[in-house]
Protein backbone atom coordinates (compact mmCIF):
# COMPACT_ATOMS: atom_id res chain seq x y z
CA UNK A 1 0.00 0.00 0.00
CA UNK A 2 0.74 3.54 -0.17
CA UNK A 3 2.77 4.83 2.16
CA UNK A 4 3.02 8.08 2.28
CA UNK A 5 0.04 11.23 1.44
CA UNK A 6 0.91 14.52 1.69
CA UNK A 7 -1.35 16.01 4.44
CA UNK A 8 -3.08 12.71 6.23
CA UNK A 9 -1.83 9.67 7.05
CA UNK A 10 -3.33 6.59 8.28
CA UNK A 11 -2.55 4.29 11.48
CA UNK A 12 -3.09 1.24 11.75
CA UNK A 13 -5.47 0.27 15.63
CA UNK A 14 -2.58 -1.32 17.53
CA UNK A 15 -5.98 -4.17 18.77
CA UNK A 16 -5.30 -6.38 15.08
CA UNK A 17 -8.52 -7.69 15.67
CA UNK A 18 -10.38 -3.82 15.29
CA UNK A 19 -10.25 -3.69 11.82
CA UNK A 20 -9.84 -0.25 12.17
CA UNK A 21 -7.05 2.58 10.81
CA UNK A 22 -7.21 6.16 11.83
CA UNK A 23 -6.83 8.97 9.20
CA UNK A 24 -4.89 11.99 10.71
CA UNK A 25 -3.56 15.19 10.29
CA UNK A 26 0.09 14.90 9.38
CA UNK A 27 0.80 18.43 11.22
CA UNK A 28 -0.63 18.34 14.62
CA UNK A 29 -1.56 14.42 14.50
CA UNK A 30 -5.31 15.49 14.94
CA UNK A 31 -7.49 12.45 14.39
CA UNK A 32 -9.84 13.70 11.13
CA UNK A 33 -11.67 10.37 11.21
CA UNK A 34 -11.89 6.48 11.64
CA UNK A 35 -11.57 3.82 8.35
CA UNK A 36 -13.47 0.44 9.37
CA UNK A 37 -14.95 -2.39 7.65
CA UNK A 38 -18.56 -2.18 7.15
CA UNK A 39 -19.92 -5.75 6.61
CA UNK A 40 -23.17 -4.66 5.72
CA UNK A 41 -21.75 -3.31 2.42
CA UNK A 42 -18.99 -5.60 2.19
CA UNK A 43 -16.61 -2.37 2.08
CA UNK A 44 -14.11 -0.34 3.55
CA UNK A 45 -15.78 3.18 5.21
CA UNK A 46 -14.47 6.53 6.26
CA UNK A 47 -16.57 7.85 9.42
CA UNK A 48 -15.36 11.90 10.00
CA UNK A 49 -15.06 13.27 13.01
CA UNK A 50 -17.41 16.86 13.03
CA UNK A 51 -16.29 19.88 11.78
CA UNK A 52 -13.58 18.19 9.51
CA UNK A 53 -13.04 20.09 6.03
CA UNK A 54 -11.37 18.31 2.96
CA UNK A 55 -10.07 19.44 -0.37
CA UNK A 56 -10.09 17.35 -3.29
CA UNK A 57 -6.43 15.82 -2.94
CA UNK A 58 -7.02 15.15 0.45
CA UNK A 59 -10.25 13.48 -0.57
CA UNK A 60 -8.45 11.56 -3.52
CA UNK A 61 -6.13 10.25 -0.93
CA UNK A 62 -8.52 8.96 1.38
CA UNK A 63 -9.97 7.42 -1.49
CA UNK A 64 -7.00 5.85 -3.23
CA UNK A 65 -6.40 4.41 0.65
CA UNK A 66 -9.98 2.84 0.45
CA UNK A 67 -9.09 1.09 -2.85
CA UNK A 68 -5.75 -0.41 -1.38
CA UNK A 69 -7.77 -1.35 1.38
CA UNK A 70 -10.30 -3.06 -0.65
CA UNK A 71 -7.74 -4.52 -2.87
CA UNK A 72 -5.89 -6.22 -0.11
CA UNK A 73 -9.41 -7.46 1.53
CA UNK A 74 -10.04 -9.17 -1.72
CA UNK A 75 -6.53 -10.40 -2.43
CA UNK A 76 -7.11 -12.07 1.27
CA UNK A 77 -10.36 -13.69 0.54
CA UNK A 78 -9.94 -14.65 -2.69
CA UNK A 79 -12.49 -12.60 -4.56
CA UNK A 80 -11.45 -10.70 -7.67
CA UNK A 81 -12.26 -7.53 -5.90
CA UNK A 82 -14.89 -5.40 -4.11
CA UNK A 83 -17.47 -3.37 -6.01
CA UNK A 84 -18.01 0.19 -5.06
CA UNK A 85 -22.35 -0.16 -5.96
CA UNK A 86 -22.75 -3.17 -4.02
CA UNK A 87 -24.55 -1.97 -1.09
Amino acid sequence: MKASYRYIRFVEDSDPEAKRWFCENKRHGDQLGEVTYYEEWRQWVIAFQPGCVFNNTCLNDISDFLKQLSGATAGAKGEKGLKGDDR
